[in-house]
């Protein structure tokens, strides 16, 4: 596997603060200039990993207002969360197959003009991050969660958001072994044309098949996972 990239780790090192109440639900985070001279980095590491933060669902981040810290306990996410640490993600995975193809197919119906052009630069990003597995990543989970957020339902947004922290680690696992970049890009291509086209049928049969050529993978990986350990 490739070395995290920095906005990774310092995810990780935000995220473990949140989780041990260093910093607490409601908080506002320091500022992205004070984070990095905190964490010793760059203010786009600092960035990148309030973005990975956001799309796990940790936190909020608003334009004028910064970065604030989710409220897990209050949230329906934060059952989901501690139920996807199951060893058998086969069934997070079925989940996945029935709640995100009608999830695009709400996008296809409701996105509005920002969304689109939100999820058009994400893809854009991820053509441009195709040889930078973490960053691609990052995309993928910001792709999702966007079609959450256009779906217009909050508490599909916040499912969604807790769906991609649990399947976080996986997918690292899955790189360079047998994850497919091009693949999930192809597949989030044909998933964005449906929803430009606002063909609800077509978006919910371009994720199942996205989804099901991801599961693939991600079971794939756990199966290294598990020789590695042995």
């Amino acid at each position: 596997m490739r070395p995290l990239r920095v906005g990774d780790l310092i995810a990780r090192e935000m995220e473990a603060l949140i989780k041990n109440g260093f910093w607490s639900p409601g908080d506002i985070l320091p500022s992205e200039r004070e984070l990095a001279q905190r964490f010793g980095v760059s203010r786009g590491s600092v960035r990148e990993g309030l973005r990975l933060l956001e799309a796990m669902g940790l936190v909020t981040i608003r334009q004028g207002e910064g970065a604030r810290v989710s409220d897990p306990a209050s949230s329906m996410g934060h059952l989901l969360a501690r139920r996807i640490s199951s060893p058998d993600i086969s069934h997070l995975f079925e989940f996945r197959l029935i709640l995100e193809p009608e999830v695009a197919g709400l996008a296809a119906q409701r996105a509005t003009t920002e969304h689109l052009q939100a999820l058009k630069e994400v893809v854009l990003e991820q053509k441009r991050a195709i040889d930078d597995s973490h960053k691609f990543l990052f995309l993928d989970m910001q792709f999702h969660r966007l079609i959450a957020e256009a779906s217009g339902n909050p508490i599909l947004l916040e499912i969604i958001s807790a769906l991609n922290a649990g399947l976080r680690e996986t997918r690292l696992r899955a790189m360079g072994r047998v994850y497919d970049p091009l693949a999930s890009l192809m597949g989030h291509e044909r998933i964005l044309e449906a929803i430009v086209s606002k063909d609800a049928a077509r978006a919910r049969e371009t994720m199942r098949e996205h989804l099901k050529r991801v599961e693939v993978s991600a079971l794939g990986a756990e199966a290294f996972k598990g020789g590695d350990e042995g």
